[in-house]
């Protein structure tokens, strides 16, 4: 978690140098779970989100520009709790990506989350096995 912490941590301030400072960086990027019943039916795709974000760096509004359905409420969900560093005294918008990728079945992780600064996530899952019942039952 520690690790996890720090690369994000160093992308932030890489992003921050690279973008200079008229940018709107994220202090907290928070990514969403996937929805578990998105993974059995292998959906995937990406959720674009814009945000609204006040004087103090805080999200104020969410609204979905495009997206899969089963996976829109994930995103609004994590989008509110996304912090920017406070670069004006004005309300501005940030539009973020938050992308969903199905894993193959055979893949050696079971999940990980990427953040691509300064405004996407990347969060992949492996879908379980199908479950195959054999059990016969009388006619």
């Amino acid at each position: 978690m520690l690790a996890r912490f720090l690369v994000v941590a160093l992308l932030l301030s890489t992003a921050a140098f690279a973008l200079g400072q008229d940018a709107s960086l994220p202090k907290a990027a928070v990514a969403p779970k996937y929805p578990s019943l998105a993974v059995q039916g292998r959906i995937s795709g990406v959720v674009v989100v814009r945000t609204t974000v006040g004087s103090a760096g805080e999200v104020s509004q969410v609204e979905v520009v495009s997206g899969h359905p089963m996976l829109k409420e994930a995103a609004v969900e994590a989008a509110k709790n996304w912090k920017f560093e406070s670069a004006s005294a004005q309300t501005r918008a940030v539009t973020l990506r938050f992308s969903f990728v199905i894993l193959p079945e055979k893949a050696e992780s079971e999940g990980e989350t990427t953040f691509l600064p300064p405004d996407q996530i990347e969060i992949s899952k492996r879908p379980l096995p199908p479950t195959i019942n054999y059990e016969h039952r009388g006619q």
